[in-house]
């Protein structure tokens, strides 16, 4: 069985659009010893008029995949994203010639913590440049704030952020605020809060037990209280 699922979505404009689709392989660039990871991957194109959906347009993988993904799309460019539980990719391209293989590298991800809670039971705190408040279970870390990038110039008007347990091993809890490009029961389960969506990969206790302290205090500040 291939290890990549074939996908075909196309906007019907008369007879033959399926010719005028470009077979394309898309795999991950990854560094020389990366573990083989599932990635959820999307192709957003660039060229649409201002008017159009933008996330109806985006072609995405029904569910992970492990290993290269071949996908069928109308020509033109096109933003690759794609993420797996540690790594994030991402590429601006115009599509090749079809049967191509399209590598998408990398994006080095920095430590990006903003916030560790080491007191007991819980701590409070409010991200100065966004206004995220939150309060956090003792072990729990918060990674900076972000609006996440939705090609061309766009950003997603939600604010997303990565909620985590304090611990270097996969085992770790973790919840995403506002995940770009996420698919529902697919990527993972997500609840609803106060500022938008919470979701991670798998309910586990600690998760669950964190939901109960954060989900209630996720606010937006307002900038005369930050």
């Amino acid at each position: 069985m291939a290890c990549a699922m074939l996908l075909v979505i196309a906007v019907a404009t008369g007879p033959g659009v399926l010719a005028d689709l470009i077979g394309v392989t898309i795999a991950a660039d990854s560094p020389e010893g990366t573990a083989d990871r599932p990635v959820s991957w999307s192709a957003t194109p660039l060229d649409l008029p201002p008017e159009a959906d933008v996330f109806a347009a985006m072609t995405k993988t029904p569910e992970p995949v492990t290993g290269p993904w071949q996908v069928a799309l109308e020509p033109g460019r096109y933003l690759i994203s794609g993420f797996s539980e540690v790594e994030l990719y991402e590429l601006e391209v115009t599509l090749p010639d079809a049967g191509a293989t399209i590598l998408v590298p990398q994006l080095p991800v920095a430590p990006a913590v903003v916030f560790r809670c080491t007191e007991a039971p819980t701590c409070d705190y409010t991200h100065p440049e966004s206004g995220l408040s939150l309060t956090l279970p003792q072990g729990w870390a918060l990674d900076a704030p972000y609006h996440g990038d939705l090609g061309d110039g766009e950003v997603a008007p939600d604010l997303s952020a990565v909620i985590y347990e304090d611990r270097q091993d996969d085992g770790a809890a973790v919840w995403f605020l506002n995940p770009p490009d996420w698919i529902t029961d697919d990527n993972g389960p997500c609840r609803g809060v106060a500022i938008g969506q919470v979701c991670t990969f798998e309910i586990s206790d600690a998760a669950d037990g964190a939901f109960a302290t954060i989900a209630p205090s996720l606010r937006i500040a307002p900038p005369d209280r930050r």
